[in-house]
Order: C-alpha cells, then structure tokens, then sequence
C-alpha cells in the first residue's frame, strides 16, 4: 500500500477514537481496526505505550511507514510487530521491535483507572481483550455482594472486574496452570487480596458436575469460551463450536434465585438472537436477557452482529 494511503487510514482512524484518546485514566485501546477501517486482518493496539501492530496478511514491506507514523504521532515507548502464525514464517521471522526495547515495557496498562498485566514478550494477546472493556465495566456495577464463578478466565480481567465491583467472592476456573502467576498479578496491582482457593484449574466438564453435586450456588457466572471449546473425555457429547447447550445446562444448576449469566458470543455463524435462543433453551429455566453489550468505538463493524456481542441473562428471583 502507498504510504500516504496508511497516513490517511490511521489519522481517519485515530480521529475518530478522539474521545477514547482523550480519557485520563485508560491507555489502552484499539487504534486501528481494519476489518472496518480498509485493511482486514491488520490491527494496532496500544497498551500504556507500548504499541503492537497485528497482521494475518503480509505487510512487511509497510511495516516501517506504520511504525514511521505511529512513533511520530504517539511517541511510545515501545513499538513491535506480530505476524499471524498463518502467514506460514517462524517466530523470531514474524516478531519485529521496531523502537525501544521489551525490557522497557511498564508491565501493565490502565482501564478506566484498573491497572491489568500485560506481557509484550507472548506471541500472542498480551493478556487483555480490548472488545470486553464494556463488559469489565458492568461487571463492576453489578457484582457487589455477590458469588462470581469466572469460566475460562485466562488472566482473570473479568473476575477482576467483579472484585473490584465488591464480589463478595470471585472463582477463577481455567484449565492453564500457566495463568496464575498474572492472574495474581492482576489482583495485586489493584490491591485484591488473593486467595489460593479462588483459582481452580482443570477441566470444565469435570468441574461444573462437582459443583453441581456439592451444591455450590452462584449470583452470577461469566461465561467466556473460545470459539471452539476443547475436547473434552468429561462432556457428556463432544463439544461443538463454543459449546453453549451443554455448558448452559450446567450453569443454570449453579445459579441463585435472582443470579444473572453472562455468555460472550464470538462466533457468526448464528445471529445475536439466535445465540440467546439457544443459551434459554439449553438452560431449561426461563431466563431474562436483561442487557446486552457490545465493544466499543475503537472496534467499528458497519454489521452489529460482527462485533463482540455479549447477553446478561437473568434467573427469576
């Protein structure tokens, strides 16, 4: 591409990002989105400085001019590059530090004055997903008082969330031993006291039944998988997709009388409410979709249904 054309592409983007821009207390965020903004499979995020340009389709030779620009825009401390594991190149070929140095990372960046451990050395997401700020943000409004079971937690930004939201007790469940160290991290860089025992790893479909069986009960569960949910010798039939129907069958046993479900929807291939159709169903109760969520201005879709759609589900009192 022409390098004014990326001039002209990142200022229209930026500009557009203005308020965002502009908050005193978040300095993460999405600076280029180019599904929506002119390049699909080409991303840059920011976090407290440290700027992170992401590509699924070869742009090497532009590199220079984007990093060019965004040093003399921004001056960040660090600026690096990360190509796709698809574009077929080992790591080190696909890893670029383009200004400063990773040992100059700050280690954490600021969400609307949460701080959240960020790790620039990870091939991939450095630990925060910057779609969900909405949903981080209800969970501190609605959380207080409450029992929190945080499912795929990864490094725990949610269930965070709810603590500093005064959850009267938050579980992390992931089957990656590996994301305590930052989940820890991120409960002491906002001063939350941490507890071995909110931190279970292992296997969902085993977990949940155990639960179920003890008679554990929730105020509120935060649904989050993947996209394709791993296989599992526990399900009762091999997970498919995110793998609502049998993961919503098993929250719905956990929850209180009055307790709400949140289920992220990352996949496209059914609609919004087709999504929330299935989760009531799968739940045998009748739950109330009270709210719905979306990310925010630094992820434009000209289609509604192909952003982040979260639903807040609610079980009668």
């Amino acid at each position: 591409m022409h390098d004014s054309t990326w001039t002209q592409k990142l200022e229209s983007a930026i500009n557009a990002r203005q308020t965002l821009l502009e908050s005193p207390h978040t300095d993460c965020y999405r600076i280029y989105h180019g599904y929506d903004e002119g390049f699909p499979g080409v991303v840059i995020e920011a976090f407290n400085g440290v700027f992170v340009i992401d590509y699924k389709k070869d742009i090497e030779p532009d590199l220079s001019t984007i990093s060019h620009y965004i040093d003399e825009r921004f001056n960040p401390r660090i600026i690096i590059s990360k190509g796709h594991q698809t574009l077929g190149k080992k790591l080190k070929d696909r890893f670029q530090v383009h200004k400063g140095s990773l040992e100059e990372s700050p280690g954490y960046c600021h969400e609307e004055g949460v701080k959240f451990d960020i790790r620039v050395e990870t091939p991939h997401n450095l630990g925060l997903y910057l779609d969900t700020r909405d949903a981080r943000r209800w969970l501190r409004n609605h959380s207080k008082n409450r029992r929190i079971l945080n499912l795929f937690a990864f490094t725990g930004s949610l269930g965070v969330s709810a603590a500093l939201g005064g959850a009267k007790d938050v579980i992390h469940l992931d089957r990656s031993a590996e994301l305590l160290p930052r989940l820890q991290k991120n409960y002491a860089l906002n001063s939350l006291t941490w507890d071995q025992r909110s931190f279970l790893r292992g296997d969902i479909y085993k977990h949940l039944p155990r639960a179920i069986q003890s008679g554990q009960r929730f105020d509120g569960i935060i649904l989050d998988p993947p996209p394709k949910v791993y296989g599992s010798p526990y399900a009762k039939e091999r997970p498919r997709g995110q793998d609502f129907s049998q993961l919503v069958q098993l929250c719905s046993q956990l929850l209180s009388p009055d307790a709400w479900l949140m289920c992220f929807f990352h996949r496209f291939d059914k609609s919004w409410s087709e999504s929330e159709e299935e989760v009531n169903v799968a739940s045998g109760i009748d739950l109330h979709v009270e709210e719905r969520l979306t990310s925010g201005i630094d992820f434009p879709e000209s289609n509604p249904e192909r952003k982040l759609r979260v639903s807040i589900l609610r079980k009668p009192s």
